[in-house]
């Protein structure tokens, strides 16, 4: 700072930087102080190696259980006893993500029969059960366009 000796002219214009940067020397120092120096981790815990490796479903293919009229169960088109459908349903849906079970009836099954292989499904672990539309083979192009009459 400097001073004048009565021969100023006026006031002076100058801006004193010096409590400035006081002020801001003792606001670091407060910050660098309010901040922690140990830093909180994140523990975390990682599950260990599986020794067994993930098994993958035995097929990939959409699981259609089949109802013939005489009353004969197919799984996927292979006969199979009725006894046992549950347990191939559980171990084919065991490892897939989505459990969906499609059902494939003669229309001259047995009602009865029909009802009890949906719940057999459900039992097993199936989470959508689907019901498949028989074809029409009786329709062809030519009965499909309108007659002129």
């Amino acid at each position: 700072m400097s001073m004048g000796a009565g021969n100023s002219k006026g006031a002076k214009s100058d801006i004193n930087v010096t409590p400035l940067v006081d002020v801001c020397l003792v606001l670091l120092i407060i910050f660098m102080v309010m901040v922690p120096r140990n830093v909180p981790e994140i523990s975390v815990r990682v599950p260990p190696d599986s020794k067994q490796q993930q098994r993958k479903p035995p097929t990939e293919e959409p699981l259609v259980i089949g109802l013939t009229a005489e009353g004969a169960v197919t799984l996927n088109r292979n006969p199979t006893d009725k006894n046992k459908l549950s347990e191939q349903i559980a171990k084919q849906l065991e490892f897939r993500d989505k459990k969906v079970v499609f059902i494939d009836f003669d229309d001259t099954a047995k009602y009865g029969d029909a009802v009890d292989l949906l719940d057999v499904a459900k039992r097993a672990g199936a989470e959508v059960i689907g019901v498949m539309k028989p074809k029409d083979k009786t329709r062809t192009p030519d009965k499909l366009k309108p007659k002129n009459g």
